[in-house]
């Protein structure tokens, strides 16, 4: 299904002015849009790809507060447009996630997943607190794609 995210890849980079957008050799693109790195894999053997991003990092004495606000933007997928938030233990870095089947999806259906993704992340990145370093988050790339992903 590689064909398929590269042509919607292609596509859409051709609508943006982007020459030549696709996978790398590790199924992996990562797309920004002003501070948001939207991080695209292709997972294996399907045709689904997994879509995150780092929002933010929750600061090592952050109160419940913080929590409930991240809580109730998940709830019912309120806040995120589909996508789920994560908090990685030791860290405290909030992701956003969300796996996409794009089977049949056009560039418009493609598109509208993207802006509502880079939506999601904008308003869901003030409720973590503290900011991280704006850099694409390659670990899923890295080989440490989930196993029941992998």
């Amino acid at each position: 299904m590689k064909d398929d995210i590269n042509r919607l890849l292609e596509e859409f980079g051709n609508y943006l002015g982007l020459e030549s957008l696709a996978l790398d050799e590790d199924n992996y693109c990562c797309l920004s849009f002003d501070a948001v790195f939207v991080n695209i894999e292709a997972i294996p053997a399907s045709s689904m790809v997994l879509l995150h991003t780092t929002l933010g990092q929750v600061a090592e004495n952050a109160g419940a507060d913080i929590y409930r606000q991240l809580l109730e933007a998940n709830y019912f997928f309120q806040q995120t447009a589909g996508a789920t938030l994560g908090l990685e233990t030791g860290t405290r870095v909030v992701a956003l996630t969300q796996i996409v089947d794009i089977a049949h999806m056009d560039l418009s259906g493609w598109e509208a997943v993207i802006q509502a993704f880079v939506d999601a992340a904008e308003t869901c990145t003030p409720l973590c607190g503290e900011a991280v370093a704006a850099v694409p988050a390659t670990a899923f790339a890295s080989g440490l794609l989930p196993a029941s992903l992998a």
